[in-house]
């Protein structure tokens, strides 16, 4: 089933741009974790696809069709898609992805704030300092 962004362009679930492009999930996730392909995040951590990254999957299987090696296909994609578009979409997935670890991190905090103080100091002790200044700023930035 095709969804449709804010925009109302269509947008696709990763079967649904397998299934369009002829390749599998496994191969959309292989080309999404090398860059080649992003997708936005729903507030449910779900990957959705859109028209571009659609283009986008249909010119790498070509390439692939003509055995070329990731690399040069990567810089084909370069050329053949502008960075401004691929910005765009960029700063789309970064949004999402704020605002799912926004969530995650509430509910890490609400968990803690419930936690009797000396499980808490147990908790802060099993933290390396680094993950644990981490912490601290998040409780600092939420509160």
């Amino acid at each position: 089933m095709v969804g449709r962004d804010l925009d109302g362009a269509e947008t696709y679930r990763i079967s649904e741009l397998a299934a369009l492009a002829g390749v599998t999930k496994r191969t959309v996730d292989y080309y999404t974790n090398l860059g080649l392909l992003m997708p936005a995040r729903s507030c449910s951590n779900y990957r959705y696809y859109d028209e571009n990254a659609l283009k986008r999957l249909i010119f790498i299987v070509d390439c692939k069709q003509q055995r070329l090696a990731l690399s040069d296909i990567k810089d084909r994609l370069e050329n053949q898609f502008p960075s401004s578009a691929i910005d765009h979409d960029e700063i789309g997935n970064l949004a999402s992805e704020i605002d799912y670890m926004n969530q995650n991190i509430s509910g890490i905090l609400h968990r803690f704030e419930r936690l009797k103080p000396e499980d808490r100091d147990e908790l802060k002790s099993k933290l390396t300092p680094e993950k644990l200044a981490v912490f601290q700023s998040f409780m600092l930035l939420l509160s």
